[in-house]
This record gives C-alpha cells, sequence and structure tokens, in this order.
C-alpha cells in the first residue's frame, strides 16, 4: 500500500484542490499526482499490483502547463483503464520548451468497489489559481480540480 503523503485539501466553492511543498520538481510533481488520487480514494487502500508507463509530451512553456497537462494524462488512465494509482516515478523530464516531456512508471490497482471507497470524483485539473514556485529548492505547488 502507498503512503499517503502529506498536504492540505483546499474547498473551493464547487471544486477541491490542494496545496503541497516537495524537495525538488520532480519529486513535486510525484507528489501531486499521489494527492490528486489520495483526493479520488484513500491512498492507504490502494495497492500496487498493476503497472504501466506514461509518457506526456506537450507544447508546454512553463511547468504550470506541464503540470495541468501531467495530472489530466493521469486522470485519463484512471478513467480509461478503471484503475486507481498509487505510485508515481519520474524517470524523465524536460522541463519546458516547444516538446516538454515527461515519462514515468506508475502503479496502482484496478477500482475495486468492495474495497475502495471513492471520496470524491474529478473532473480535471484547472488552470484556476494554478501555482507552482521554488524557494530555495522547495516546491510549493497549489491544483484546483473541476468535480
Amino acid at each position: 500500500m502507498a503512503e499517503r503523503p502529506e498536504y492540505t485539501e483546499i474547498d473551493h466553492t464547487a471544486d477541491v484542490g490542494m496545496a503541497l511543498t516537495a524537495d525538488g520538481v520532480e519529486a513535486a510533481f510525484e507528489k501531486a499526482a499521489a494527492c490528486m488520487f489520495d483526493l479520488v480514494c484513500d491512498l492507504d487502500t490502494i495497492g500496487d499490483g498493476w503497472r504501466g508507463e506514461v509518457r506526456v509530451e506537450a507544447r508546454a512553456e512553463d511547468l504550470q502547463n506541464m503540470m495541468v497537462r501531467w495530472l489530466s494524462e493521469l486522470l485519463y488512465v484512471f478513467e480509461s483503464k478503471r484503475v486507481l494509482l498509487s505510485s508515481f516515478r519520474i524517470t524523465e523530464m524536460d522541463k519546458g520548451g516547444i516538446r516538454a516531456e515527461i515519462r514515468a512508471e506508475i502503479a496502482g490497482e484496478p477500482i475495486d468497489l468492495e474495497k475502495h471507497a471513492i471520496k470524491t470524483e474529478l473532473k480535471a485539473a484547472t488552470y484556476h489559481d494554478l501555482r507552482i514556485e521554488e524557494d530555495e529548492g522547495s516546491w510549493a505547488v497549489r491544483v484546483i480540480f473541476d468535480t
């Protein structure tokens, strides 16, 4: 089972969000993914028997665009494969430019409604109030999701 990451849940009108800090930009992206899935279902109930790889390629001039693309791709994997994800390890990250890219190894398990209580249905990561800021090596992230 995955260990639940530290983050603050943000109530936002009809939506939900998260705020977190991480040591390093890759760690911030990995932790954002874990926090997103913890908003969907208690992360500590999700195993890692299903494994896959995800590649996010985008025209992203900045980290904010990459974050939305990253989280959106993971939501697509969740919806299309009906798998809850619990583990994220970025293996390659081009941090911006004409062809920004993230490659990551991911793990989780198929949704089992007898085991997994869905807390929140997330439709999309949004650009509303999105923040990714670095301060002396520590990264602060804030993401709001449409529910």
